[in-house]
């Protein structure tokens, strides 16, 4: 099984403008990758058209990922490096 193109960093949130700034690392170009997501205090909004234009595998990602994000699970003020995985 082959590893996952983008892991999610860590992340923050905008609150003032509703956006939650997300940090990946992109496994095949070797590059962090920034991505502002709309997300309310109900969680990202997967409808929004911040989420739809992201490529293919990042947002099977942040699916895959999106009950952590929501919780916080990845946020830069808990952030440690065992994260990772």
């Amino acid at each position: 099984m082959s590893e996952a193109r983008y892991r999610i960093m860590f992340s923050y949130r905008m609150r003032s403008v509703g956006f939650l700034c997300i940090h990946c690392f992109d496994t095949l170009d070797k590059q962090i990758v920034t991505i502002p997501i709309y997300s309310s205090y109900e969680g990202i909004d997967v409808h929004h058209e911040t989420f739809k234009k992201l490529p293919e595998l990042l947002q099977k990602t942040l699916l895959e990922e999106k009950q952590k994000l929501d919780a916080g699970f990845y946020s830069i003020r808990t952030w440690n490096i065992e994260n990772l995985g």
